[in-house]
């Protein structure tokens, strides 16, 4: 379990530079849930010495919203007054702000916004005109902070919004990487903070259900496989739905794409849903799911690791969790299976190492794009053969990077090393740069005839 911050150096850099340069500034913090933006703003209020007024909305009426605004404010600037002041409207707060900012530097955050937004129609309006005019000239930092994304991309940040422009600073908070993720649990081996990574997707709130002083086995059965762990039915369902009506869809949804129904069609078998392009188009705004494409044909993953396990392993046993037996299903079934559910997810740390040692020494090549590659071909005697290579690093459209990725205890070894020079072949690119990725490593035989390939294994990736 971790209860230091961790993380977001270069989002803290970016806020601090902005606040200690003189005068306003807004800054505008958004992301979906569970990522910590919040964690960000607490930390960096506790870095800075100066008053700090943290509101948080919620789905209330607009007076409630207001007389809770009122509290805030006064508790922090004003305590004396708690019971004297009470504020008619968000104009009387906002002027009482302004007065209190003109000589002293004060942050002032609007955490779920959206929630506020929303209830008071006025708001956005009403905060261009504070900006514009009576807080131009003090010395505030404010903040606004979202969940909900489509809402700050469309209502917030957008150039038809009335806060377009105003902003200093605006950040996008994503999962922390597969290294940052290692931050969490400093004390598991490599392998074990892979999985790490493949079971939370680099989400903060996941990786904070892990405690790294017991087994990683421990660790999954305890959150995953007990009827008191974190990530039960429930919690699941407030990832996926959220805001969103008609929650059986989206979950069928997930569920068809995490047990293997990839296209679109597919999905809506599997799901007995007829029509899903507005149910995938929201799935893909709240980012829990994305579209891709390999060989110009698109196809849809999940891109929260916690959501593609929980409905590929953790669904079916319901009934043994339910029953206080989950851990034997996870011992008998789950285990095993963890290196083929980690494949897909190696890959992603594969393409993530790509990205962060090209045009280095390591990986000289210059890459803008990576994805999968997949074409077919007609053997000798008519047969059509299909060749599927896991990682193709692009240039533009020019092929300069081809991989392959192996997570699993055994050693990659000559068959496979020969498997994919034969595929390379098909590339539409010639000298293209190679890397064998390999959890366990590489046989003397692919080491000896690798003299041209980089070989990477899961120590390298985490050095």
């Amino acid at each position: 379990m971790v209860d230091k911050f961790i993380g977001r150096k270069t989002e803290l850099a970016a806020l601090q530079e902005k606040f200690d340069s003189k005068g306003f500034h807004m800054a505008v913090i958004y992301g979906r849930r569970r990522l910590g933006k919040t964690a960000l703003i607490n930390e960096f209020i506790r870095l800075n010495d100066v008053k700090a007024i943290s509101f948080v909305a919620l789905e209330r009426t607009e007076k409630e919203l207001l007389e809770m605004m009122g509290n805030t404010v006064l508790t922090e600037l004003a305590p004396e007054l708690l019971d004297v002041v009470h504020f008619e409207s968000f104009d009387k707060i906002f002027d009482f702000l302004a007065h209190y900012a003109k000589n002293e530097k004060i942050i002032f955050v609007i955490d779920e916004y959206p929630y506020l937004a929303q209830q008071c129609k006025y708001m956005n309006s009403l905060l261009q005109k504070y900006i514009d005019h009576q807080w131009k000239e003090t010395q505030m930092f404010f903040i606004i902070c979202g969940s909900l994304v489509s809402f700050m991309r469309d209502d917030v940040l957008s150039k038809n919004a009335p806060l377009h422009g105003r902003s200093s600073i605006e950040l996008k908070l994503r999962p922390f990487d597969y290294l940052e993720t290692a931050d969490f649990v400093p004390k598991f081996s490599n392998e074990d903070k892979a999985i790490v990574y493949g079971l939370t997707g680099g989400v903060a709130k996941y990786l904070e259900q892990f405690d790294d002083s017991k087994s990683l086995d421990t660790n999954i059965i305890k959150n995953f496989f007990s009827n008191t762990g974190y990530f039960t039915e429930e919690q699941v369902k407030t990832v996926i739905t959220g805001e969103k009506s008609s929650p059986t869809t989206y979950n069928s949804i997930i569920s068809a794409i995490a047990n293997g129904h990839t296209k679109h069609n597919e999905i809506a078998t599997a799901s007995g849903i007829d029509d899903i392009s507005y149910s995938l188009k929201v799935l893909q705004e709240s980012e829990l799911i994305e579209k891709r494409f390999s060989s110009g044909k698109p196809y849809y993953v999940i891109t929260d690791g916690m959501l593609y396990f929980w409905f590929k392993y953790v669904s079916k046993a319901a009934s043994l969790i339910n029953a206080g037996r989950g851990d034997e299903y996870y011992n008998r079934i789950v285990k095993k299976d963890l290196h083929n559910f980690m494949g897909k997810v190696f890959e992603n740390i594969a393409k993530q190492y790509v990205f962060m040692n090209m045009c280095t020494d390591k990986i000289p090549a210059f890459i803008t794009d990576i994805t999968d590659y997949q074409t077919s071909y007609k053997d000798e005697k008519g047969n059509i053969r299909q060749v599927e290579i896991d990682i193709v690093g692009k240039n533009e459209k020019s092929v300069e990077l081809a991989a392959e990725c192996k997570f699993r205890n055994e050693k990659f070894d000559k068959d496979e090393l020969e498997s994919f020079l034969n595929k390379v072949n098909y590339l539409p690119a010639k000298n293209v740069f190679l890397i064998l990725f390999s959890l366990s490593g590489f046989t003397e035989y692919v080491q000896a005839h690798s003299k041209d390939i980089l070989l990477v294994d899961i120590n390298d990736m985490y050095s």
